[in-house]
C-alpha cells in the first residue's frame, strides 16, 4: 500500500457492503485494541456493521463512500445530512493504520466538507472516542474542535465514551442579517 498514489473516491452501493464489512474487520482489530476492549470491538462490527443495519441507513439517506488506491479499497466513510440542523453527520470514516500520517485521511475529511458545503450544511460533526488520541489530533488539525463530552450506552454492558467534535463552515452571504 504506497501512499505516493492517488486516492479516489466512489459511491458505495449495497453490493458493496460486504467489503466494507471486510475493511472495518480489520481496521477496527488493527487499530481500536487499547482503546476499547476486544468483547467491544466485536459487539460493535457485528450490530454496526450487519447487512440489514447498513443497508437500512444507505436507504435512509447515509452516503457510503469507498476509498481506494490503485482500485483497491483501503477506507470508507459513511455520513448524513440533516437538513433540518443545516449540518452533516459523520457516522464512520474509517482507513487502514499504515496509512495514518500520510494525508489521506485529511483528504477525506476534505471530500465530506466539499459535499457538505454543497449541500448547504453549516457545520459538520462526528463523535470520536475520548482515548483515541491520534483520531482526535487529525480533526482538531482539519478544524474541528470539541464541543461536547458522550456517553452512550449502546447495550451488551457496554458504552462509548466520545468527544463530540464540531467543524464550523462559512456561512452564506443570505445568512447575513441586514440592517
Amino acid at each position: 500500500m504506497s501512499s505516493n498514489r492517488e486516492i479516489t473516491f466512489r459511491s458505495a452501493v449495497p453490493a458493496d457492503i460486504p467489503v466494507i464489512q471486510d475493511l472495518s474487520a480489520s481496521i477496527w482489530r488493527e487499530h481500536y485494541p487499547g482503546i476499547i476492549t476486544h468483547a467491544q470491538i466485536d459487539y460493535m462490527l457485528e450490530n454496526m456493521y450487519a447487512a440489514p443495519v447498513m443497508q437500512d441507513e444507505m436507504r435512509k439517506g447515509y452516503r457510503y463512500i469507498l476509498v481506494e488506491q490503485d482500485g483497491a479499497p483501503i477506507g470508507y466513510i459513511s455520513y448524513r445530512s440533516e437538513e433540518s440542523e443545516h449540518a452533516v453527520m459523520i457516522s464512520k470514516l474509517y482507513l487502514f493504520p499504515a496509512l495514518h500520517g500520510k494525508g489521506m485521511g485529511r483528504q477525506m475529511l476534505q471530500y465530506v466538507k466539499d459535499d457538505a458545503l454543497r449541500m448547504g450544511a453549516r457545520l459538520i460533526y462526528l463523535f470520536v472516542n475520548k482515548n483515541n488520541r491520534a483520531a482526535i489530533r487529525a480533526y482538531e488539525r482539519f478544524g474541528f474542535s470539541k464541543a461536547e463530552a458522550v456517553k452512550t450506552d449502546i447495550g451488551g454492558g457496554f458504552v462509548m465514551d466520545d468527544f463530540r467534535m464540531e467543524l464550523q463552515l462559512g456561512r452564506s452571504s443570505s445568512a447575513t442579517l441586514h440592517h
